[in-house]
């Protein structure tokens, strides 16, 4: 396996995996937290109907953790449903050396990363190569994350929360377990049989950020990955490097 091929295994793999976790929640009926709470079942098919009708969304995610070999360390991006499109930058470790700020594109079924050293987009992959699913494709109502909203079990709603800018915002946090299948669903390669899986839903009814811990990678520990999805309703024209 060349350097480049270990770059775009070892930080597009976790990246597509986890931002595609996002989404990835739900228990086919859910527990309120309370009388003025929404139960997991409500928060989740309205959290997929807004999934499903964005245009696209921006994302970062993060991790504290070290699991050792190739992972993801942080990575932030933008998805477009239509044209089914994606564009961001990916830090993390590959064979123990750290990798920073690498530009990855989605388009047209294909993934190009950036290496700078090598004469910028040098190297492209299809999806199946890397274990990994076509990110840009992550928004696809009929085959993407939202189809994966009631693969969790054993939801149960916290008590709505003022946060954000001014304090002016309401969220409420759902906490439960995703499915090892489920998350396979997305990561082919996923090792964990269950996932600890924390959601964060504001008072319109999006998914705002998700907490996931298990093990996404093989031979590796546990990793708690942050996600947060920073903006609904984007519009961005992305296109294949030339």
């Amino acid at each position: 396996m060349t350097t480049s091929t270990r770059v775009a295994a070892g930080l597009l793999t976790g990246l597509f995996a986890v931002s595609g976790l996002t989404a990835c929640s739900g228990d086919g009926g859910g527990k309120g937290g309370g009388d003025d709470v929404a139960s997991w079942s409500d928060a989740s098919a309205e959290a997929k109907k807004l999934l499903d009708g964005t245009s696209g969304v921006e994302l970062s995610i993060s991790t504290k953790d070290d699991p050792g070999g190739n992972f993801l360390k942080e990575a932030t991006g933008t998805i477009v449903a239509d044209p089914a499109t994606f564009e961001g930058k990916v830090s993390g470790s590959v064979s123990g050396l750290p990798v920073n700020d690498v530009p990855v594109i989605s388009a047209d079924g294909t993934l190009w990363i950036n290496h700078a050293l090598l004469g910028g987009w040098s190297d492209k992959y299809q999806p199946k190569e890397l274990c990994a699913p076509d990110p840009a494709t992550l928004l696809d109502p009929e085959t993407g994350v939202s189809t994966v909203l009631t693969s969790s079990k054993d939801v149960e709603a916290g008590k709505a929360e003022r946060g954000g800018e001014d304090n002016k915002e309401i969220f409420t946090t759902y906490s439960g377990t995703a499915t090892g299948d489920a998350i396979r669903a997305i990561l082919p390669c996923a090792e964990g049989d269950e996932f600890d899986a924390t959601y964060r839903v504001d008072d319109k009814g999006y998914l705002r950020s998700a907490r996931l811990t298990g093990v996404f990678f093989p031979d590796s520990d546990a990793v708690t990955y942050t996600i947060d999805v920073t903006k609904y309703d984007v519009t961005k024209d992305i296109t294949a490097p030339k």
